[in-house]
């Protein structure tokens, strides 16, 4: 009995050492953290010094570094990533960016940007546009620039950063495809331009050669009249052909 007794007051002794050991480590665990927390938000050391842009082809590392260039000096852990993305997602040509913290003190912002593909007039300017019709930039002069004439679209009005289409998804599909179509073709036929202004009927011209789409199946389309170009050599021809409807196209050819 005394036995049990004395085994018992030992485990007891051994449960309360042990309760006052992890009360020890708890403690001194939380002055540790809390130690290293206040010297991570205080210390020089960690004050931003370094700001790496990544995965930018079009749009230059200095340019997107001016955009955030405020955060030079400040604590890394007291940034707002998200205000970051924000002021870098403010130049059109960046589709999407995300930014990470690099201890001790660089951010990296990486970016996803937007492909330049068809071009609008302005007075005397080119807006420049992107598959999804984001007007990207303006500029006076676009040669070097291989890209495509959009028309169809009142553009006095348009601001940078938004689209020359607010509305119409049909019209927004057809870019989107057609896009598809000038990016895959490896063929020697050149899409100069695409008119959207009749909502009936897409047009795309390949130099003086006018291809009449109507609506829906626009891939398909536009392929069968590029073979029919092809097989009967009329790239340098002026005309058109309609494939707007169902059954045998029209071409037309002037003599």
């Amino acid at each position: 009995m005394r036995q049990t007794q004395i085994s018992t007051n030992n485990e007891l002794i051994i449960k309360r050492r042990q309760k006052r050991a992890i009360k020890r480590t708890v403690i001194f665990s939380v002055l540790l953290i809390s130690v290293l927390v206040t010297l991570c938000l205080k210390l020089t050391y960690f004050n931003v010094s370094n700001i790496k842009i990544i995965n930018n082809s079009i749009v230059n590392s200095d340019e997107i570094e001016n955009m955030v260039k405020d955060i030079i000096g400040t604590n890394i852990f007291y940034l707002n990533l998200k205000n970051i993305r924000t002021n870098v997602l403010k130049n059109p040509y960046i589709l999407k960016a995300d930014i990470k913290r690099k201890l001790p003190n660089t951010i990296v912002v990486s970016v996803s940007e937007r492909q330049a593909v068809f071009y609008g007039k302005r007075d005397n300017n080119f807006l420049i546009i992107d598959k999804n019709g984001i007007v990207l930039e303006e500029k006076d002069d676009i040669s070097g620039m291989k890209l495509t004439s959009l028309e169809g679209f009142d553009l006095v009005e348009t601001k940078l950063g938004e689209p020359v289409i607010k509305e119409d998804k049909r019209k927004i599909n057809d870019i989107g495809t057609i896009t598809e179509l000038i990016t895959l073709n490896t063929s020697s036929i050149e899409i100069t331009s695409v008119n959207l202004s009749d909502s009936l009927n897409t047009i795309v011209k390949c130099n003086d050669i006018s291809i009449k789409l109507g609506t829906g199946n626009i891939k398909e389309k536009l392929n069968l009249a590029f073979n029919i170009i092809e097989n009967n050599d009329l790239k340098d021809q002026k005309g058109y052909i309609d494939v707007s409807f169902e059954g045998n196209p029209v071409v037309y050819i002037e003599k």
